[in-house]
């Protein structure tokens, strides 16, 4: 069963038409990873799938609902939404942040949240390690610490869907394991459905079951890793020569970088 389908998007700004002829779908419990250069419009589409451009033409359902159809209450009860690290304009503390994400379950904004609420938020704080973080301000934790908190606000949300940008980045190489193998882990044990934006390949390949690669606003290549990670696609996409070789613990592509080194 679909999740997300979106047909002939077209998406950006007044002055600047950024995706163009954007086809695909992701079926209930997939996940998908996009990949491509800087620009090529990765979080513009997270932004276009939440409705929040001033430019937006085709189509979106989500679980058969016609996006352009829904409040931003309905959008919420389906899709979580995790950005690059941002900067609140108040200062809230990280349980302060964590259960923003509950109040769109409640029948009027800011009332007073349940306990089963507060166990969510429990929760999300407890899978992201970041329980110990509740008392402190959010913004003067580390970039890493922010957008672990960001993700376990997407979490307490409780959402089928869940959106990253780029959730790797700000972290060091021991928390940008730990973040995909939560994901996989809300995938299988959850039923999540997972739509990420991310530019290390060699992170996301293991853990996503197709990769969907853009450049210059359009899809160039879709479909199963072993499938689209080659080094045609990538040349294609990167305008890059890359070596490629097994990853003995995955089986799956690796990729390595070409150094062409200046003779003195």
């Amino acid at each position: 069963m679909e999740f997300l389908a979106v047909n002939l998007l077209q998406a950006g700004y007044p002055d600047q038409v950024v995706l163009r002829e954007i086809r695909f779908e992701l079926q209930a419990g997939q996940f998908l990873a996009v990949c491509g250069r800087n620009g090529s419009g990765k979080s513009t589409l997270l932004r276009a799938l939440l409705k929040l451009l001033p430019h937006l033409k085709g189509k979106i359902y989500l679980a058969g609902r016609d996006v352009f159809q829904l409040k931003a209450r309905e959008i919420a009860a389906l899709t979580a939404y995790v950005p690059q690290v941002t900067e609140p304009v108040f200062d809230f503390s990280v349980e302060e942040m964590v259960s923003m994400a509950r109040y769109f379950h409640q029948p009027i904004f800011f009332t007073r949240l349940s306990e089963a609420d507060h166990e969510a938020v429990r929760e999300a704080l407890f899978l992201t390690e970041t329980d110990h973080l509740r008392h402190k301000s959010f913004n003067h934790l580390s970039s890493g610490e922010k957008q672990r908190v960001l993700i376990a606000r997407a979490l307490a949300q409780d959402s089928p869907l869940i959106l990253l940008d780029e959730p790797s980045s700000h972290l060091d190489l021991n928390f940008q394991l730990q973040v995909y193998q939560l994901l996989r882990r809300l995938q299988k044990e959850k039923g999540k459905t997972i739509l990420v934006t991310e530019h290390n390949l060699n992170l996301c390949l293991p853990y996503c079951d197709r990769l969907m690669f853009l450049k210059n606003g359009k899809i160039v290549a879709s479909g199963q890793p072993l499938e689209v990670v080659n080094k045609r696609v990538l040349q294609e996409v990167f305008d890059l020569e890359v070596e490629l070789r097994e990853n003995s613990s995955t089986g799956l592509p690796e990729i390595s970088l070409i150094h062409h080194r200046e003779r003195d």
